[in-house]
């Protein structure tokens, strides 16, 4: 007889699966003032994460909208973005500060 163990959180029938892989491309910070603010939230006032200069890379994961902000142009849309630029981390970034957009999903 042959038999399966499950382990972990299987044996619960709890499936996860990865985030989406980010589109092929790179996008880009491009900002009138040189930079964009990585944040915790979709919104202004969020907490900053760090600052990514211009023409740092990032990988574009989904779109939201939250607050309304004027960076480049005045927008409530933006992106969760992946970097490497801050120690390999993710957040929220105003979509008018991000140049080659690639198409994401809704977050």
């Amino acid at each position: 007889m042959i038999g399966i163990v499950l382990t972990g959180m299987a044996a619960f029938g709890v499936v996860t699966t990865a985030a989406p892989a980010a589109a092929v491309g790179t996008s880009v910070i491009s900002s009138n003032s040189g930079g964009a603010n990585l944040r915790e939230g979709a919104n202004a006032g969020s907490r900053s994460l760090g600052y990514l200069r211009n023409g740092t890379n990032v990988q574009m994961r989904c779109y939201t909208d939250g607050g309304s902000a004027t960076g480049n142009y005045t927008s409530n849309r933006w992106f969760l973005v992946w970097t490497t630029a801050l120690g390999a981390t993710g957040g929220y970034v105003h979509s008018s500060l991000v140049a080659n957009q690639t198409g994401v999903p809704r977050c």
